[in-house]
């Protein structure tokens, strides 16, 4: 058997760290105001802008209450507004991305799409089919485990 510290698993897990880090600095160095994570809010938030604060917990892999403090974070930088709306005899809320924010996430991922493309121009070809591979291994593990992220 081979060490664990050989393994896919483990090697996606340090890549996973090394590249969470070096966003991080990547944000920093080019003055952003927001963290990894609550770009990936606004992510979301643009693909799904219904989507709901347990959703979109389960979609970034966070706990909600995590997500809470993302989501108020980005209030407080005026790049959200969080909305409460009557649904089906209960008050759920919207988190809707303002004119302020998604000027700023269009920036940034144009920013970072740049930087993607000049960085690794040999790579770009291969990126899609590295994340359908790594998209079907999660869904294989959370399927088989029932991996929840609450």
């Amino acid at each position: 058997m081979e060490h664990y510290t050989k393994t896919l698993p483990y090697e996606l897990e340090l890549t996973s760290r090394v590249l969470h880090e070096a966003a991080k600095c990547y944000f920093k160095q080019c003055n952003f105001p927001v963290s990894p994570e609550e770009f990936a809010i606004l992510d979301c938030l643009y693909l799904e802008p219904d989507i709901i604060q347990i959703d979109l917990a389960k979609m970034i892999l966070k706990g909600r209450a995590h997500t809470g403090r993302f989501l108020k974070s980005l209030e407080e930088k005026n790049f959200i507004i969080r909305k409460p709306v009557k649904q089906k005899n209960k008050t759920i809320t919207k988190n809707i991305i303002t004119p302020e924010g998604l000027k700023l996430y269009n920036k940034m991922r144009e920013q970072m799409d740049k930087y993607i493309r000049e960085t690794n121009p040999d790579i770009n070809i291969q990126i899609n089919d590295v994340i359908k591979l790594l998209q079907g291994i999660r869904k294989n593990c959370t399927d088989k485990f029932d991996i929840k992220f609450d």
